[in-house]
């Protein structure tokens, strides 16, 4: 009994903090309005509504997902209005979402108007389906087909989306542009806070008569707290951008992470918790626990070192497939660096002769590195092909373009996983006319071309990736021609060059690589490579690096006539 009044107090007092710091924040706040009260600009508010109102949606939907696929087997009437309350407000949130002004046109041109319409429906949904889940018994059964009950709240979703773009003017007003908020939009949000403190008045008893097992109610009735200063503070703002607005969408996303964690996470934990229960019961039987880990560590440690081995020995096959020597073309030079992230990895590149007047290069990147990347990478290599040759001697050599539709067509036919992709580009240089004909499948890198006055063009690359997405899309590859000038050269790098540091993404960026070279226009092919790696060595000093590194050059030399 003690220990319940305890654990009681400890949750009483976590929720009156909650209110105590809300309220001292919300005073701070009107007796320092002159200080703290500004308009954000459009473009910074909107970036963080975006973000705010997905991560709600997000939680939202998950909460939506399992009260509802657990339905089936509960069947409880409490977790069924919870599933449709929960859609019903991550449809709305979306539509606001969209609709927010500033935004792009949403079916219709988005205003505050919209936006604060669908923000209301919302919060009277949540706030009325909350306040429905709490009156109805824990333990009610209610049999009915769960379908019915999403179709139901996907139609009704619908129709105030259909009535708020397209009726907007038969509903009353709820905010005035250049005025701000409306009594009736007031008066509702009060509507919402009061429907919200009945809701966590009845959760927290419904705590107290559970002998304060289920953790849950606790944290519905802070986010319900939490919801209640949310709707203060949108009785305050006079502008869709200003601090109060902000501190809304603060207040609502703890709110709903607190009924993510409660709905959510609680229930999803549950399983595991009572497994720890078992496991830990059944160590007191477990003696030689300690002699079995020696055991099972050794084995380990010596598949560890067996499987170090054959990686070495497949890192080896890799670099067997790319190319230890270019070929000898009058008036060109090649280079290229390769390090890879891990013992394998997942870049790849080659140059080859097509006939006397055409050199192919190719460069690509797959999703990811380590041992999957490298078999992708080797598949690619075996896989891809640059021309075909009849048996009179005759040969026809594919455009890039061909090249890329037919790799993704042959990937498309093996069994590798849907979330393994491949981005590339490949070209044809020929020698005669000087022009480099390209075409890139979803390259997430730009080529450069360093003119020989040191100026630098950005070529452009796109594309669709080399992807499992044939049965629902086909791509079309685009092929481009740049030309070039003795003197210049051809720049062909990953996206690991410029992805230095996770934390500082301008550390080495196309801009700053494109600075760089312009004082390389007199370097030579391999001088370009190597100062370049040179760069990212410094760069990336002692850190670990993030992904695998390619650098491909190819210089039209100047006396090439």
């Amino acid at each position: 009994m003690v220990e319940l009044t305890l654990k009681l107090r400890k949750e009483l007092t976590g929720i009156i903090s909650i209110i105590a710091v809300s309220v001292l924040l919300f005073v701070a706040l009107a007796w320092c309005d002159h200080f703290f009260y500004r308009i954000f600009s459009q473009e910074i508010f909107l970036t963080w509504h975006i973000f705010l109102e997905l991560s709600s949606i997000v939680m939202s939907f998950a909460i939506f997902a399992v009260t509802f696929y657990t339905f089936e087997e509960s069947n409880r009437l409490r977790s069924v209005i919870i599933a449709c309350t929960s859609l019903a407000v991550s449809l709305l949130d979306l539509f606001h979402t969209l609709s927010y002004k500033g935004m792009p046109v949403f079916l219709t041109e988005s205003s505050a108007e919209k936006a604060t319409a669908f923000w209301i429906l919302a919060r009277l949904t949540m706030s009325c389906g909350m306040l429905a889940s709490s009156l109805v018994s824990y333990d009610r059964k209610v049999k009915s087909r769960e379908e019915l009950w999403v179709l139901a709240t996907v139609a009704c979703s619908i129709f105030l989306l259909m009535v708020v773009n397209y009726r907007i003017d038969h509903l009353p007003p709820l905010f005035i542009e250049g005025k701000g908020l409306t009594p009736l939009k007031i008066y509702l949000e009060y509507l919402g806070i009061f429907f919200h403190l009945v809701t966590a008045v009845l959760f927290f008893v419904a705590y107290i008569k559970g002998d304060c097992k289920d953790k849950g109610y606790t944290l519905i009735v802070k986010g319900l707290v939490f919801s209640v200063f949310s709707g203060m503070a949108f009785t305050q703002y006079t502008n869709v951008y200003d601090t109060y607005n902000f501190l809304g969408h603060v207040y609502k996303i703890i709110a709903y992470y607190l009924f993510f964690r409660a709905l959510f996470v609680q229930n999803v934990q549950k399983p595991y918790q009572e497994l720890r229960a078992a496991e830990s019961q059944l160590s007191i039987y477990v003696n030689n626990l300690e002699h079995l880990v020696d055991q099972r560590t050794a084995e380990i440690t010596a598949a560890n070192q067996s499987l170090m081995k054959n990686l070495e020995y497949a890192r080896n096959i890799l670099l067997a497939l790319l190319p230890n020597t270019f070929p000898n073309v009058k008036g060109i030079e090649f280079a290229a660096r390769y390090m890879p992230c891990e013992k394998v990895g997942g870049d790849f590149y080659n140059i080859f002769k097509l006939d006397d007047e055409r050199v192919g290069i190719l460069i690509g990147d797959v999703a990811g590195h380590g041992v999957s990347a490298a078999m992708i990478n080797v598949f690619i290599n075996q896989n891809i092909n640059f021309k075909k040759e009849y048996d009179d001697g005759r040969q026809k050599v594919f455009t890039p373009r061909g090249v890329l539709m037919n790799c993704y067509h042959t990937y498309n036919e093996m069994p590798f996983p849907d979330e393994v992709y491949v981005v590339m580009l490949y070209g044809i240089y020929n020698t005669v006319t000087r022009k480099f004909t390209y075409a890139s499948a979803g390259m997430n890198t730009n080529p450069l071309v360093i003119k020989a006055d040191g100026q630098v063009e950005v070529l452009q690359a796109d594309g669709f990736p080399i992807c499992k997405f044939a049965p629902h899309f086909k791509p079309s590859y685009k092929s481009r021609t740049v030309h070039l000038e003795p003197g210049d050269s051809l720049v062909f790098y990953t996206d690991g060059l410029i992805e230095i540091d996770s934390t500082q993404p301008e550390l080495f960026s196309q801009d700053k690589l494109v600075e760089f070279v312009k004082g390389l226009k007199d370097a030579s092919a391999q001088e370009i490579c190597d100062e370049l790696i040179d760069a990212y060595h410094v760069l990336l000093g002692d850190k670990k690096m993030l992904d695998d590194v390619t650098v491909v050059v190819v210089k039209v030399c100047k006396d090439d006539i």
